[in-house]
């Protein structure tokens, strides 16, 4: 029985959603009809109830068109600009265009921006990390024999963005981005007979500032985006390791571990980079997901101190005078803080900004 009553109240409802749009549908007709007939004065009033409580988001654009037309036709221009700003409420994208709105509306609508004044976005995803070595440095007792290579190990990050939107196209971005990278290192002693690979571990504190310009319109809008971006390393660790090739005898491998060891002390702090990126934006709705590559360039020498006892004790380790650069793709979340309004007077703006005013 319970099922049954609850089949009967669903059915009821979208019942009468139904013929509730289809009523707001005909009433839009109507209007429309009593617009081209030229009796515009009993417009508003026909679509009031409607506008109050019955339309859909795509019927309100409509009806405050057919609104907005209206108002300047019979002369009254502050209704016809308050008809257009709720039109922008309903759809802040909605551009006015000459082909297909009365010309009258179309200049009414330069009056007008929807842009956001900020745009916060929300990111995270993959980097990996490029040593660029600027002076090498090493215990071994034959160089000759010596081979080093970097290599390349996943990492992470997660954080925000906001953008100040300058206009519809640039923008200037301040980021906040938590970020766990990684690199390793891997000594061949060939006079030894010896393999050693260090695992450097980084949690780092990003903070990019950067002009962008993006695509406004369209369903996948690109962007690029330059900048430079401050970066506080929070914590550095070595993960060691040891393999000797000959030990206990040819042919055989042992190898010597040892727990992470924390090396922050031997790594600047503060650090600066070059950001480059780009990516593009996927519309859903009013909203967008993001897809974005970026590097960074490191611009500074991370090593503060050579040799760790330890490290140097154990394993014979000393670090290398380096950059640090990074690669990073993210998938973000856009939810536009749309703000429909009426556009400044440049004039009028500069002259309260010196503190004089029209009269």
């Amino acid at each position: 029985m319970t099922r049954i009553l609850l089949l009967f109240f669903l059915f009821a409802f979208i019942s009468n959603s139904v013929l509730g749009q289809t009523d707001c549908e005909n009433t839009l007709n109507h209007a429309t009809t009593e617009f081209e007939a030229g009796r515009f004065y009993g417009i508003p009033a026909i679509l009031k109830p409607c506008i109050d409580n019955g339309f859909s988001n795509e019927q309100k654009v409509r009806a405050y068109l057919l609104l907005t037309q209206t108002y300047l036709l019979i002369d009254d221009p502050i209704s016809a600009e308050n008809s257009y700003l709720q039109l922008l409420e309903a759809d802040p994208e909605y551009v006015a265009n000459p082909q297909r709105d009365p010309i009258d509306v179309y200049y009414l609508s330069k009056k007008f921006t929807t842009v956001p004044i900020f745009t916060p976005s929300f990111q995270g995803g993959i980097n990996t990390s490029f040593v660029r070595t600027i002076h090498s440095l090493n215990t071994s007792s034959s160089l000759s024999q010596l081979k080093i290579n970097n290599g390349l190990k996943a990492g992470f990050q997660l954080g925000g963005t906001v953008d100040w939107n300058i206009n519809n196209r640039w923008s200037i971005g301040l980021g906040l981005m938590y970020a766990h990278k990684s690199f390793k290192s891997v000594q061949d002693d060939f006079n030894e007979g010896t393999r050693r690979e260090f695992i450097e571990k980084q949690d780092w504190l990003d903070i990019p500032l950067y002009i962008k310009y993006g695509v406004d319109s369209g369903r996948i809008r690109p962007f690029v985006y330059a900048g430079i971006a401050a970066n506080l390393l929070l914590g550095s660790k070595i993960s060691p390791e040891e393999i000797d090739l000959n030990s206990p005898s040819s042919g055989t491998q042992q190898v010597s571990q040892s727990p992470d060891h924390i090396i922050t002390g031997s790594r600047h702090f503060l650090n600066r980079s070059l950001v480059f990126g780009g990516g593009f934006k996927y519309k859903v709705g009013k909203n967008f997901f993001t897809f974005d590559l970026r590097y960074m360039a490191g611009l500074n020498n991370l090593t503060s101190n050579v040799y760790d006892n330890k490290l140097m004790t154990g394993f014979e380790y000393s670090s290398d005078y380096f950059r640090l650069d990074n690669l990073s793709f993210s998938i973000g979340y856009i939810k536009p803080l749309y703000k429909p309004r009426k556009k400044k007077q440049a004039g009028v703006s500069l002259l309260n900004k010196l503190g004089l005013k029209k009269k």
